[in-house]
């Protein structure tokens, strides 16, 4: 990972024509407090997360590259993590320091590595797989638990799993070619298209001329080696026809990664019509919003399963940090209960919020024009989600609504509590006309719903509704 960051800003150091003395280094640091260049660092390195850290330093001029990569991958190191160092290495202490090359307080960074829960999270990291491979498997497409991998985040998921799928390939990152299918996360697109250097199309509405527009292209020549896509898509909630993206992946030989952390795996089966689903786990799959993770689950239908299990498992390395993994089981122990309340929740509030007169548009999946392909992956049982978004008749109500919803604000989802927040202006502030293009529009307002208890949702709700009608 340090090494991909290293390729990722020299290639931007290149563009810039920097000295040679701002070149970027990768340091390894152990725990004891011994600093050594990656050069001469060996396969001795311990294979416990948490013992050591790559540190990657750049030039002051790519500031802005640096913490573009540590957003759209992920690759960074947890809070958690953070926090076991500050209070465990001697050397972060007052009036100490790292030392090149020597052996410095061994004894205590064997000592603090000891005190982290390996054994439990041995079983914890067992009990996700289990439980990740128990939500895709539907008889008789079960998933096995080799193949789930586990990151530390949503976004080094969709990242590792990016490169893995390179790997099956001879092209060079420039050459890779990646059709974008609908309107994905943010960080995303720009891991697949500015980090990992892919030449990406976007079909950016996901919509049925855009189906039908990525098939004339592949008629008339046009080579993908993958597609991603999000189902359903963020923030307008719209569906796609999987079975028909099916057929053309089989056709013209490219790989189909599906992103379900809004749709889920308890309210839809989408892993038959795909290669691979990625999730981030910080979201519904946690709820309690203080812990990151994320998944890739290889289908077991896919003609390619077994050389992708085994670019997974060549690529996968577990740097999951220990007390994470363990905070990670036991939040979703009761992931599927949650899902469901939070749907349910949902779907009232989206029945009280259609037709009142300062509203334009709701954007759910259930009631939307692409209902009937929710519901074709829907399953038994199974809900419509947790998530909607709101259009307004006029900006002014937009923000008088926001501003008088009594919940969280914040650009996250996937909380047990609920939470809200002016998607297009946290997400796209500086490119608002381009998301306009896509139906993103700057006011609109999206709201993650929780589990609370649905009489008092319903209040909040009708409050701030009461506050948007004086602007209407």
């Amino acid at each position: 990972m340090a090494e991909d960051c290293r390729r990722y800003l020299e290639r931007e150091d290149g563009r810039r024509c920097l000295e040679k003395e701002d070149a970027v280094a990768i340091i390894h640091v152990s725990l004891d407090g011994r600093a050594t260049p990656t050069d001469s660092v060996t396969a001795t390195c311990s294979p416990i997360p948490g013992q050591h850290v790559f540190v990657v330093v750049y030039p002051e001029q790519l500031g802005s590259e640096a913490r573009a990569f540590w957003q759209h991958t992920g690759f960074g190191i947890s809070s958690r993590f953070a926090a076991f160092w500050l209070s465990k290495a001697s050397f972060l202490q007052r009036g100490g320091g790292v030392t090149a090359g020597v052996t410095a307080g061994v004894t205590d960074g064997v000592t603090a590595v000891t005190e982290l829960p390996l054994q439990e999270a041995r079983r914890a990291t067992l009990s996700l797989r289990q439980r990740i491979a128990g939500l895709y498997s539907t008889a008789p497409n079960n998933v096995a638990v080799g193949d789930v991998y586990l990151y530390p985040t949503g976004m080094s998921a969709v990242a590792h799993t990016a490169l893995a799928l390179r790997s099956l390939g001879t092209r060079a990152s420039g050459d890779y070619r990646v059709a974008v299918f609908g309107f994905l996360y943010v960080d995303t697109f720009k891991v697949l298209s500015k980090v990992h250097g892919f030449h990406c199309v976007l079909y950016g509405h996901a919509s049925s001329s855009d189906m039908d527009a990525l098939e004339k292209d592949l008629e008339s020549g046009v080579h993908y080696d993958a597609l991603y896509t999000e189902f359903p898509g963020n923030p307008l909630l719209g569906s796609l026809d999987l079975h028909r993206l099916d057929a053309l992946s089989k056709r013209h030989g490219f790989l189909v990664v599906v992103d379900d952390t809004i749709g889920t795996s308890v309210n839809l089966n989408l892993a038959p019509l795909c290669h691979v689903v990625c999730t981030s786990l910080t979201k519904m799959f946690s709820g309690a919003c203080n812990v990151m993770g994320g998944s890739a689950v290889l289908s077991p239908r896919s003609s390619h399963h077994e050389k992708l299990r085994s670019a997974f498992s060549d690529a996968h390395l577990d740097t999951y940090f220990p007390p994470d993994v363990v905070v990670m089981d036991r939040n979703s122990a009761d992931f599927t209960s949650r899902v469901l309340s939070a749907s349910q929740n949902a779907e009232r509030l989206v029945e009280r919020l259609r037709g009142h007169r300062a509203v334009e548009t709701v954007f759910y999946p259930k009631g939307s024009p692409t209902q009937h392909l929710y519901d074709r992956y829907k399953r038994a049982g199974g809900e419509y989600g947790y998530l909607l978004s709101i259009r307004f008749v006029k900006p002014a109500a937009a923000i008088a609504f926001h501003d008088a919803l009594d919940v969280a604000k914040g650009p996250s989802l996937g909380t047990n509590f609920t939470l809200c927040c002016p998607y297009t202006l946290l997400a796209h502030y500086s490119e608002l006309e381009w998301a306009a293009k896509y139906g993103v529009f700057e006011h609109l307002v999206r709201i993650s719903v929780g589990i609370e208890e649905s009489g008092a949702l319903e209040r909040i709700v009708e409050r701030a509704l009461a506050a948007a009608e004086e602007h209407c």
